[in-house]
């Protein structure tokens, strides 16, 4: 036993220096990217892009199509920037959400998506309610949105306002968090 004493030492030393040399001082103190290093060129575009994501069924759980898509990889984190961004949501083969705006913002891998610039949220197949929002943070994988801005939905000529929407797209439950106002048609 104490014949492999040094020699599980060296290999030990070895491996914490080699780790230590790849992995830079940033990632180990858990420093936050500069303004510059967020600046940075991209490390890929990609024009008319669509990708798609699977649950763990395999099954297509949604997508996203945009204009072009910008990405940078930093340290701890990476970030994709959207123009024109449409993601459509899938319930089993039929389709069920649809959101489109004027740019987002995906952050690890997707995690996290907040879109800006009139965003619509729209339940399939139409006629269903539209939600409309200056801003939206998305958690595709959850199929989780959520907002503190205003919030105006529609379904047919009935139409709700309020501020702050919290909305579970997989159990179609929208709930509109203060400042509410609805009108109703009758027919």
């Amino acid at each position: 036993m104490r014949t492999w004493l040094p020699l599980v030492i060296v290999v030990a030393l070895i491996s914490a220096g080699l780790w230590f040399t790849e992995s830079p001082p940033e990632q180990l103190l858990g420093k936050r990217p500069t303004q510059q290093e967020h600046n940075r060129a991209a490390d890929l575009i990609i024009r008319d892009a669509r990708t798609r994501h699977y649950n763990i069924d395999g099954d297509l759980a949604y997508e996203v199509d945009a204009e072009r898509i910008t990405f940078f990889r930093f340290a701890r984190r990476d970030r994709a920037d959207l123009t024109e961004p449409r993601m459509m949501f899938y319930q089993g083969e039929d389709t069920k959400w649809r959101t489109e705006s004027r740019k987002g913002i995906a952050y690890n891998n997707g995690q996290r998506v907040v879109l800006q610039g009139d965003v619509s949220v729209s339940e399939l197949p139409q006629p269903g309610i539209t939600l409309r929002t200056p801003k939206i943070t998305l958690k595709p994988r959850e199929e989780f949105a959520e907002t503190d801005k205003v919030v105006t939905i529609t379904d047919g000529a009935n139409i709700t306002t309020g501020k702050g929407l919290r909305a579970d797209l997989k159990q179609d439950k929208v709930e509109i968090l203060s400042n509410v106002e609805s009108r109703y048609e009758t027919r």
